[in-house]
């Protein structure tokens, strides 16, 4: 509805409406004492010029945030955000000083409309509809801290402590399952009785977050299967080992998944180039 006092913008509009039904050759509102009723014809009309409007608002609303916005939004995993990402966001911030990171941690799925995200980092593809730029490739094995890698017995060292894991892991029972699969024939002791891992799994401590799990890992409180991007420091550190020979290519992949307009924020673009080299720049 049009704002009081704007009697001239009625009149131009209803010139404009004029205009249109003397080039279709029919009316397209019936007007009277209540006000303008759409016809047949231009109930029919009404879902294509919808259509088309709300194209133009998005159009007009990127083409806007492609000189003003400063910002930039992206949604992040948990996991993603305290082992590889925190470490490294200061270094975008110290270049970028005058763009505001504006960080969604956890497992929803991204709102990708306007207004909404402009970058998410993924395990696994997405929709056809978005650009997927794959950032890492993982191996999964398993880690321990050095002194219960020292006290393993050299036969079923895997039932010599807890298999640990976190709340926000959907899948892992079939994780560890599928990592134990390579060392299936190890698995039975001398009195023929196979570990059930799945059983050892849902006993194990039960952590809030990825990163209480790995702290609980370098206390030497047991095992954790983890992705090798999510660990490289603690390696390089020796805060943690990989304590068997065994390793797996991940199932699926760190990504960046963003609609093709994402881009035209100029913050968001560089974001996403100084994501990319960080992520090919040796640490």
């Amino acid at each position: 509805m049009l704002p009081s006092g704007s009697g001239r913008h009625r009149r131009a509009v209803s010139h404009q409406l004029a205009q249109l039904e003397g080039w279709i050759g029919g009316r397209l509102f019936d007007r009277g004492r209540n006000g303008a009723r759409l016809t047949p014809l231009g109930g029919r009309l009404h879902p294509a010029i919808s259509s088309v409007i709300a194209e133009l608002e998005t159009a007009l609303y990127q083409a806007r945030a492609s000189v003003s916005v400063r910002s930039v939004a992206v949604s992040v995993s948990p996991e993603f955000s305290s082992q590889w990402l925190a470490a490294r966001l200061p270094d975008f911030c110290q270049r970028h000083p005058n763009i505001e990171v504006k960080l969604a941690v956890g497992y929803q799925r991204p709102d990708f409309q306007p207004g909404g995200t402009d970058l998410a980092i993924w395990l696994g593809r997405a929709d056809a509809a978005f650009t997927h730029e794959e950032l890492l490739t993982d191996e999964e094995f398993v880690v321990s801290s050095p002194e219960l890698s020292k006290r393993l017995p050299p036969r079923w060292a895997i039932r010599a402590a807890p298999l640990l894991r976190y709340s926000g892991m959907r899948h892992t029972i079939l994780d560890w399952q599928r990592w134990h699969e390579q060392v299936i024939g190890e698995s039975g002791g001398a009195d023929g009785v196979r570990f059930d891992i799945a059983w050892a799994v849902e006993e194990a401590p039960l952590f809030d977050s990825f990163a209480e799990m790995l702290e609980a890992c370098r206390q030497g409180r047991g095992f954790a299967l983890v992705r090798s991007s999510l660990v490289a420091r603690d390696l390089a550190e020796k805060k943690l080992v990989r304590c068997f020979v065994e390793v797996q290519p991940a199932a699926v992949s760190y990504s960046l998944v963003y609609p093709p307009a994402a881009l035209l924020n100029p913050a968001a673009a560089l974001f996403r180039n100084w994501l990319l080299a960080q992520v090919r720049s040796p640490d």
